[in-house]
């Protein structure tokens, strides 16, 4: 079986990891705040304000960006994604009395994102994580879930399936799980296609890792991908990467699964956030490359 998420607070990551910084060259947060009272009404600052508070979790303050966009064009379903997404992120961190009411905006603005463009993916995926991890009393709805799942497989086959998978994993239908990763699996093998929302690389990579040797060869490649375009957004830290890569190198008989682990070792130690589990797999990879 496949792995599963079960962290709402992924969902603002998804909007963050998608983002496209504006500018050439970087220009700092207090430069941009200037230009914006110079410029109030510009978006494309507004847009790079906000990307830059919530890349640091400073859910409010993109929120306020993002609110701004929304009162300068009311009905541009990405500035509606933006803000739902980062909404839906700061329900995480506020106190119990203020979650269900962020929640439920969250969900408002997202919904009006996805029924004004028919093809935005982004929207419902995130819709999809709400409706399927919430419990009901939160405003989780399992049925209206299948729904958004059933309307990106009709925008895009591949993240259709992803998203089926996302939603059955949490039902633990085991069932479901397997016809969906064997098709996941054919389809891969048969396009290559790799992903502009860098999760899917890493959660494609996740699924063909766990096949046969000639497919796990196969995940090398999302995983390069998604390191290569890795940022602080991004849902898997680097310590859990490296690993995986490394698993998949050493599986192939490649020699970079030497290097790939000690990077692993050193991407642990720095991560602030522990995972025990994920260590003790780090210590037995490298015991396995050292013989």
């Amino acid at each position: 079986m496949f792995f599963r998420i079960s962290k709402l607070n992924f969902i603002i990551l998804f909007t963050i990891a998608c983002t496209t910084y504006l500018f050439p060259q970087k220009i700092s947060l207090d430069s941009l705040i200037q230009i914006h009272h110079n410029k109030p009404q510009d978006e494309k600052i507004l847009i790079e304000i906000g990307e830059l508070y919530a890349a640091e979790k400073k859910w409010d303050l993109a929120i306020d960006s993002y609110e701004k966009l929304v009162d300068l064009d009311p009905d541009n379903p990405n500035y509606l994604y933006r803000l739902g997404g980062t909404q839906a992120a700061y329900s995480e961190v506020v106190s119990k009395f203020r979650v269900l009411s962020l929640i439920n905006t969250a969900k408002r603005n997202l919904i009006k994102s996805a029924s004004l463009d028919v093809e935005h993916i982004y929207s419902r995926w995130a819709l999809v994580q709400i409706l399927t991890e919430l419990p009901q009393i939160l405003g989780g709805n399992k049925e209206n879930a299948l729904v958004y799942c059933n309307e990106i497989q009709n925008i895009s086959f591949i993240h259709g399936l992803i998203s089926y998978h996302y939603f059955y994993s949490f039902q633990n239908n085991q069932d479901k799980i397997t016809k969906l990763e064997t098709e996941i699996v054919n389809y891969i093998m048969s396009t290559n296609s790799l992903f502009e929302f860098n999760y899917f690389n890493f959660v494609v990579g996740r699924l063909l890792e766990t096949q046969n040797d000639k497919i796990n060869k196969l995940s090398i490649k999302y995983f390069e991908t998604y390191l290569a375009n890795y940022s602080s957004a991004d849902r898997f830290t680097l310590d859990e990467v490296y690993y995986y890569l490394a698993y998949s190198n050493y599986r192939a008989g490649n020699i970079n699964s030497k290097l790939l682990i000690k990077r692993a070792k050193e991407a642990y130690e720095n991560n602030q956030k522990k995972n025990p589990n994920l260590n003790k797999k780090i210590e037995e990879l490298d015991k396995l490359i050292k013989q």
